[in-house]
């Protein structure tokens, strides 16, 4: 190569990257690793947590699985007990969250129950993909894009009811009305999930970036069925998502701005239509999926505290 055809190309590659940092998802997605720390969180509704203060356990759950717990109590005491949140992928969670220990503090108090997985890494990727999933109708196996089996959902939900939350009640006093899961991607799916197959478990649900294609149409049906319940439970809805993220997988992240609104934007206007749920809607702009997790993470815990847990 000649050393002018040499400098075409450097200016033609400095010209596509002036080009795309013009665009509000210019900033390319790493590769995914499990073991990678996840991003912090903004300063600005960042909450923090004292790593000193962490109380740690192991449960055996759904098939022989070990999940590691990690609570930890922010405020005191109140009268009736602390709200409880429930955080999914909690080995990451927990990790942003302890990076921020010298965020501002809550206006209120909460039990943070982080439920992740006994691993060295931050996220599990097979064991999320079977928890996290709804199942088919008529139970036949499913897998996710990769081939990780799925549809674990609600063996998943009945550890949470009938295995952990006990043990956590056992431990402090909680109040037992005021109970909420956060979960990002497939764990925003599970929230879903939760909402429209165990109205009443939880009295808040958040979910951020949901993967939503999940063998479409099943949340549209499960949604459907939801909005045909004659005596749904009351309950609040946090959807979240990037300004920058493009439907499921295989999505490029330097894709052009997308035209009206995103599917998660979408389900949160349709069911803004159903007495009883409340629901908001919270757009990170230029953020693409992976740095939704710790964005959406403070904003979560700043709703289900400081708002109240009780529609």
């Amino acid at each position: 190569m000649t050393r002018a055809a040499a400098r075409r190309g450097r200016l033609a590659r400095g010209a596509a990257v002036l080009l795309l940092a013009g665009l509000p998802c210019a900033v390319p997605a790493q590769r995914f690793d499990a073991h990678r720390p996840p991003a912090a969180q903004p300063p600005a509704e960042a909450v923090g947590v004292d790593a000193g203060r962490v109380r740690h356990f192991v449960l055996e759950g759904p098939g022989g699985r070990r999940y590691r717990i990690q609570a930890a109590a922010l405020g005191a005491p109140p009268a009736r007990g602390y709200p409880v949140l429930y955080l999914l992928d909690g080995n990451a969670a927990m990790a942003a969250l302890e990076s921020a220990r010298n965020a501002p503090p809550l206006r209120g108090s909460v039990l943070l129950v982080a439920v992740g997985y006994d691993t060295d890494a931050y996220f599990d990727t097979d064991a999320r993909a079977l928890d996290y999933t709804p199942p088919l109708p008529g139970g036949g196996p499913v897998a996710d894009p990769r081939g990780r089996p799925g549809g674990g959902a609600d063996a998943f939900l009945d550890f949470l009811q009938h295995r952990l939350m006990p043990r956590i009640a056992a431990d402090r006093r909680v109040d037992a009305r005021r109970q909420g899961v956060w979960g990002h991607s497939y764990g925003g799916l599970l929230a879903l999930h939760a909402l429209y197959a165990r109205p009443g478990l939880f009295a808040f649900h958040a979910a951020a970036s949901p993967a939503l294609w999940w063998h479409a149409p099943l949340m549209d049906d499960e949604a459907a069925a939801y909005a045909a319940m004659p005596d749904r439970a009351p309950a609040r809805l946090l959807l979240m998502a990037g300004g920058a993220e493009r439907g499921g997988p295989g999505a490029k992240a330097a894709a052009p701005p997308a035209v009206g609104p995103s599917p998660a934007q979408a389900l949160a206007e349709r069911l803004r239509r159903l007495p009883g749920l409340q629901v908001r809607w919270r757009l990170f702009e230029g953020l693409n999926h992976g740095p939704v997790f710790s964005a959406s993470l403070g904003p979560a815990i700043r709703v289900f505290v400081e708002d109240g847990a009780e529609p």
